[in-house]
């Protein structure tokens, strides 16, 4: 089945949501992290960005939070372990409000656990760990989504 099909997957691919896995249950939340966005640093991360592309000056949840996996494991989320392979899944970064000077705080929290199997048989858990930052008046500037995917038996 390619991208476009207009086939649906077969039953057996679907992702089922699953409530946890191994040390890992969807809601857990880690502690609140500041992160601090500098006059100083601000212009470096422009001057970066247009380094690569001209028209680029905005600032976003991306430059603030470049691998939103790496970010929730490092605030404390734990990671499934005992997988005969585990990779990194993707990333997703949605902005909702310009970065500026100041204080963020990031809550990052497992959001999904889910599970299928391969063709072959072999079992996959995803694990998708979302972070929300909001500035120093509560207000949501944006949020990252970091996804890993785990291969084999698992424990």
């Amino acid at each position: 089945m390619t991208l476009d099909s207009d086939v649906a997957a077969p039953v057996e691919s679907a992702w089922a949501p699953l409530p946890g896995c191994g040390a890992v249950r969807v809601g857990q939340v880690a502690p609140p992290r500041r992160v601090v966005v500098s006059d100083d640093g601000l212009a470096r991360m422009r001057t970066a960005i247009q380094s690569v592309i001209a028209d680029v000056v905005q600032v976003g949840i991306a430059d603030v939070c470049a691998d939103p996996l790496v970010f929730a494991l490092t605030a404390g989320l734990p990671r499934l372990t005992g997988f005969d392979k585990s990779i990194d899944g993707g990333s997703a970064w949605r902005d909702e409000a310009p970065i500026v000077p100041g204080q963020l705080y990031a809550v990052s929290e497992i959001a999904e656990v889910a599970e299928r199997r391969t063709s072959g048989g072999q079992r996959m858990v995803r694990v998708a760990y979302l972070t929300t930052f909001t500035d120093q008046h509560g207000q949501s500037v944006g949020s990252a989504t970091g996804t890993s995917v785990h291969l084999g038996a698992g424990t």
